[in-house]
This record gives structure tokens, C-alpha cells and sequence, in this order.
């Protein structure tokens, strides 16, 4: 497995940065997009994108885009994680489209025992299956949470309470401090100015016409509000936290949810774009499990159903980040 502390181990032969970030704005690059030569051969055939979520100067996840018979069309894509940061990969998942129809033909997943220095294959069938499986859905045609028509046992989390709180952005960037807004009033009770919210953002470079991943909880510390920020989450995260009596607010590729764009996971452009609340996980069909959403960006977005794969597939752009919120 890769250490990403090895430069170039991953990819085998040179590559160049093509461009670095700070997105939270703290002094510290956090993102960084480089393309390689892969197999040596005097072309650049790969785009890597990495992400040092922690801020601890290590790479935690890196993504390549590969185009492998020399076409100029992605076909193949790694994604390398290291879940726990301790600076070693622990994880990888790969998908290849052999007929360049942008549809995953073949997938893998390995795993890394650190403790017993092994390598452990996962079943990928659920990789291509979730694929395969994802529902186009249109914004408008979203239904909204009833509970009336819902079994109170089968649903996580408070759906109907947090929609009280619920409030559109219109054609503002304010996805993120929406979403905390809607956190804050819900644990404290009390309300918050959303003019001021994102005065005191833009004061502290928390906010400039929208919000960096990294910055979407500073307004949840500002406020005094216990959270936690993580990658690479399954449902199974956001469903224990909503049992618990938590709070949860993620990031999405908003375009697979509003629009009904297929997911292309073989393009380097998709990615998280937009910032929702999490309010519930409704099983009450269990052939069609939903995902509730307060979501500021949409006048229909006051308890949004999303079908389940949908949703994993929208978050899934963002590396699955999840900001866990308790009173």
C-alpha cells in the first residue's frame, strides 16, 4: 500500500503540479492538483487530485484520473484513502470503463491491515451496484417530508422539528451558513441573523461569495456548537448521529440531486458544490429509502426526500464530508 509520505510512490513516474490551495484560508495548502506520466512513455496521462482534510501537512486522500489507451478520455480512476490520518493508505477503489461509455464497467476495493501488514480484497459488486442503481430526480419533482405518511420507528432523527428552521436562500451563496443557521437555532433555540452571520464570515475569511468545505463549521465553533468534521463517511455515520440526537450538515454535488445529471465518476470536474442539512434517514418503504433535507438552495428544499442512492451518489463528490453537530 502507499505511504504517502513516499513522493511519486503512487504514480510511478514524474508528475507536475498544476495547481495548490488554501481553502480555509490558515496559511496551510490543503489541496492540491498535479498531472503524471504514469507508465513513462514522454505523455501525461493522469490527473491527481489530493485533499490534507486534517491539516496535518499529510495527504489523506488522493484521486487519478487516467486515460489508458491514449484517447484522451478517462477510463480509468483510483481513489486512495487514508481513513484513520496516521499517514498510510488504508483503503483504495478503483472503477474502469472499457468501451469509453463514461459508465464503470469493472470496479475493485482493497483494504489495509496496518497491524498485520495485509492486504484484504472487498467485494466491489457493491460499487458498480450503486452505480447502477442511482435515480435521476428533478428539484421540482422531489416530495417533502410528511409524517403522516411515515412510521415514527423507522425514521432517524427529528425531520419534522428541524424543518420549522428551514428558510431558502434564493440566489444568494449562502448554502453553508444556511445549513449552520439551521443547526445553531435547533440546538440553542434561538435565532440567528443570517446578514450577520455572513458579516462576521466575511470579517474573518470564512466566506467570499461562498464557502470553502474547510470553513463550513466555523460559524457552528463561533457559536459554541460541539462538532466534528470527517471524510470518507458511510450512511451508517450519518444515521447513528441522527439517532443519537445529533445534527448533521454534508456537502453535495448539487447538480445530481437538483438536476438529474448522471454521474460521470470518471470525470475530474465533478465535485461537491453545495452545502445541506441532513435532518433524517426515512426507511418506512423499505424498497425506497429516503434521505430528508433541509436544503436552503431550493424553494422546494424544506424537507427534501432524496432517494438513497441519489444521495450517496451527491455526497460521494464531496468525499463523503460530514460535520456531526450536539448540543
Amino acid at each position: 500500500m502507499y505511504n504517502y509520505g513516499e513522493e511519486n510512490a503512487l504514480f510511478g513516474g514524474s508528475s507536475r503540479e498544476l495547481e495548490s490551495a488554501d481553502t480555509d484560508g490558515n496559511g496551510m495548502l490543503d489541496t492540491f492538483v498535479s498531472i503524471a506520466d504514469t507508465d513513462g512513455d514522454g505523455v501525461e496521462d493522469t490527473i491527481i487530485k489530493s485533499f490534507d482534510y486534517n491539516q496535518d501537512g499529510i495527504i489523506d486522500t488522493s484521486t487519478s484520473y487516467t486515460d489508458l489507451n491514449g484517447d484522451g478520455v478517462i477510463d480509468a480512476v483510483s481513489k486512495i484513502i487514508d481513513s484513520d490520518y496516521d499517514g498510510v493508505a488504508d483503503r483504495q477503489e478503483t472503477f474502469v470503463d472499457y468501451d469509453g461509455d463514461g459508465v464503470p464497467d469493472d470496479a475493485a476495493a482493497l483494504a489495509y491491515d496496518q497491524a498485520s501488514g495485509t492486504i484484504i480484497p472487498l467485494s466491489s459488486d457493491y460499487l458498480i451496484d450503486s452505480l447502477d442503481s442511482v435515480q435521476s430526480t428533478y428539484a421540482e419533482q422531489l416530495d417533502n417530508f410528511d409524517p403522516s405518511e411515515s412510521n415514527p420507528a423507522l425514521v432517524s432523527g427529528d425531520p419534522e422539528t428541524s424543518m420549522e428552521e428551514w428558510e431558502f436562500q434564493g440566489s444568494t451563496n449562502r448554502c453553508a451558513l444556511y445549513s449552520q443557521k439551521f443547526v445553531i437555532q435547533e440546538l440553542t433555540g434561538e435565532e440567528v441573523d443570517i446578514e450577520e452571520m455572513e458579516a462576521i464570515a466575511e470579517q474573518n475569511g470564512w466566506f467570499n461569495d461562498g464557502t470553502a468545505f474547510l470553513n463550513m463549521n466555523k460559524m457552528l465553533d463561533l457559536y459554541g456548537i460541539e462538532n466534528e468534521m470527517s471524510f470518507n463517511n458511510d450512511i451508517s455515520d450519518i444515521k447513528e448521529c441522527l439517532d443519537n440526537g445529533g445534527k448533521v450538515i454534508v456537502s453535495i454535488d448539487s447538480d445530481e440531486i437538483w438536476r438529474g445529471e448522471d454521474h460521470n465518476i470518471f470525470s475530474p470536474m465533478s465535485g461537491a458544490d453545495h452545502a445541506v442539512e441532513v435532518i433524517g434517514i426515512d426507511n418506512t418503504d423499505p424498497n425506497n429509502p429516503m434521505v430528508i433535507l433541509n436544503d436552503s438552495g431550493s424553494p422546494n428544499g424544506c424537507g427534501e426526500m432524496v432517494p438513497l442512492d441519489t444521495f450517496v451518489d451527491a455526497w460521494e463528490d464531496g468525499n463523503c464530508q460530514m460535520i456531526t453537530c450536539y448540543a
